[in-house]
């Protein structure tokens, strides 16, 4: 992600100058600060989750500070003003207090380019350019059969793209009403969409792994997967190829006792030497393996059977809400939401109000809930890290690298748990993924095929 080291890239709805011209400051100020902290919440709305977080964006003062000293005086000034919103919550060591640029439901947005007066800014912005292409060079040099397919052959049709957006979040007719609650605003997703489209647009690629779950991130996972229909490489349409409700498909792999012994044949826990850090040392590491090895030597496994058996169908989801919600009408989100919440919440968590659907998994399947309970026993983030490490080592370390190999010259690209190819090479990529999966965890997987421009 390379910035225009001569302009701020803002949202075309945004006035600062007849806000400050309104509301003048009552501190001496420098305009390009504001900037800074707007482009900032804009890009953070961007690049963040925005269901999870309900669009705010959470901030980091030591980067805020770094650039303007007395930030919080710029951020009071906003908020007084209701130029800008927060969400008030601050959990020291996990959560800074999040904003929100405030808005409203206009008929389009684009990003406007404005001009960077201060040469303090512009030498930070080229600082900052030059850190962002070191990043993506590293990521270039040690997965280049990934990188090299982000080039000029890859495009969007930015026109079409944008048309859908009025599609996905059409303008409020009669007055603008409030956001529903617990969901971001429409206009939050329009920002984040239309800075993933212009960056298609510029060919301003980005990608770099995550070094906490070995994550592949670029323009493709971070757009919306409504508007990867309008994406196409070398003129040619492409597939996405993935694997049916990943997380829980691999969680299955933690009811083989293999998969805790250091010298199984199939991947197994010990390769994942990162969760020692979030089980604090080795000896913690150590005794959370043992006392997973003692549940399943104690439990009957049958009594997993019927969740294995669920995942395992291909239609987890509408098994699951037979299972847990029969006489309620289907909805894959709130299953899915459920899931999230089993996985990833702590868990202490579960005596919560707000945790009933983490309740009610556990009474249909409390012997599958007793075990991820154990795994997380240390730190709540162990399980959805452990799965996600099975999954990016599979997809990133053996199935892209395979096909690299194999057929160098056919493009590929990767979704976290999914590979993206042109249309027609789809079956090889199916079967690639299907024996790397099987090799590394003796598991027989189930695949979905989305056709982009069908």
């Amino acid at each position: 992600m390379i910035h225009n080291v001569s302009y701020w890239e803002i949202p075309s709805y945004i006035d600062l100058e007849g806000f400050l011209e309104k509301y003048p400051p009552d501190f001496k100020y420098k305009i390009d600060h504001f900037y800074f902290i707007i482009e900032y919440l804009a890009k953070g709305m961007e690049q963040g989750d925005l269901d999870q977080n309900l669009g705010f964006v959470n901030t980091s003062s030591v980067k805020l500070q770094s650039r303007i000293k007395n930030y919080n005086q710029y951020l009071n000034h906003m908020l007084e003003h209701r130029f800008i919103r927060t969400d008030m919550e601050y959990i020291p060591g996990l959560k800074s207090k999040g904003y929100l640029i405030s808005g409203k439901n206009y008929d389009t947005i684009t990003i406007n380019l404005i001009p960077i007066n201060s040469s303090v800014a512009r030498r930070n912005r080229v600082k900052e350019n030059k850190e962002r292409i070191a990043k993506n060079k590293r990521t270039e040099k040690k997965y280049p059969y990934l990188t090299r397919w982000f080039n000029d052959k890859l495009k969007i049709d930015s026109r079409s793209a944008k048309l859908r957006l009025n599609e996905l979040f059409p303008v409020q007719k009669g007055g603008i009403k409030g956001t529903v609650k617990g969901k971001p605003s429409r206009y939050a997703k329009r920002i984040k969409a239309i800075y993933a489209i212009e960056k298609f647009e510029n060919k301003n690629f980005y990608y770099s792994v995550d070094d906490n779950v070995g994550r592949f991130h670029s323009n493709l996972t971070n757009i919306k997967k409504e508007l990867r229909n309008y994406i196409t490489y070398d003129g040619k349409r492409l597939v996405n190829i993935d694997i049916k409700n990943s997380q829980p498909f691999f969680s299955t792999l933690l009811f083989n006792p293999a998969f805790y012994k250091e010298k199984s044949e199939i991947i197994n826990i010990y390769k994942i030497p990162s969760l020692i850090i979030l089980y604090s040392s080795f000896s913690s590491f150590s005794s959370i393996i043992i006392m997973l090895g003692k549940t399943l030597e104690s439990t009957d496994y049958e009594l997993y059977m019927e969740y294995i058996e669920m995942v395992n169908s291909g239609d987890f989801y509408k098994l699951l809400h037979a299972k847990i919600y029969a006489e309620l009408p289907y909805d894959k989100g709130k299953l899915k939401e459920i899931i999230f919440i089993v996985f990833f919440s702590n868990n202490r968590f579960i005596g919560q109000p707000e945790a009933q659907k983490k309740r009610d998994f556990r009474e249909v399947f409390p012997d599958v809930y007793k075990l991820f309970a154990l795994i997380k026993k240390k730190n709540h983030r162990a399980l959805a890290h452990l799965l996600q490490r099975i999954e990016s080592n599979i997809i990133i370390e053996r199935v892209t690298k395979r096909i690299s190999v194999e057929k160098p010259e056919l493009p590929i690209f990767t979704i976290h748990d999914s590979v993206v190819t042109i249309q027609g090479s789809e079956n090889y990529v199916s079967r690639i993924i299907e024996e790397e999966i099987k090799k590394a965890t003796s598991l027989d997987v189930k695949l979905g095929l989305e056709f982009w421009n069908p």
